[in-house]
């Protein structure tokens, strides 16, 4: 709570409304709100900007699309290995596994575009390697959307055989 005073706001209040007005005129979005491409979006687009983070090794991007409910994920392949994380420690999963193995491409096979109810898949395959390997790895990984207030949010990651 800002106390008040006779003259108004301080000189360190008027700093910070400024810092913040600025901010906002510039089109910076607030710590928790969803980067301006994609407010609004359907799953395409969101499909699209999981692909630009995933190729620029973009662990915060990637992890600014995550359900609140969290992100499922599962690379072993096997549903009863999966691991649940929490928004926050998604973007360390992410880091860990950039730093685990490095993109060479990264493409969205099939989306589902223009979902009905409150899932959509797509289909990635994901070219990497180990930083200290030159064996070229391609993984099959399914992605979910799901609808949680009108936005489209990661839920899930899957490998697939």
């Amino acid at each position: 709570m800002i106390p008040a005073t006779p003259n108004g706001p301080g000189p360190r209040m008027r700093i910070l409304a400024a810092s913040v007005s600025c901010l906002l005129a510039l089109g910076v979005p607030a710590a928790g709100q969803d980067a301006p491409a994609v407010e609004g979006a359907g799953p395409g687009e969101v499909f699209a900007a999981i692909a630009s983070a995933w190729s620029q090794e973009d662990q915060q991007g990637l992890a600014d699309r995550v359900h609140p409910d969290g992100l499922r994920v599962d690379l072993a392949g096997k549903r009863d290995r999966s691991t649940h994380y929490s928004p926050s420690q998604a973007f360390y999963f992410f880091k860990n596994l950039f730093q685990s193995q490095r993109t060479l491409s990264f493409r969205f096979q099939r989306t589902q575009d223009d979902a009905r109810g409150e899932r959509a898949h797509g289909l990635a395959a994901w070219r990497s390697r180990r930083p200290s390997s030159e064996n070229v790895k391609e993984t099959k990984l399914v992605f979910v959307l799901e609808l949680y207030e009108g936005r489209w949010m990661l839920s899930e990651i899957t490998t697939i055989k």
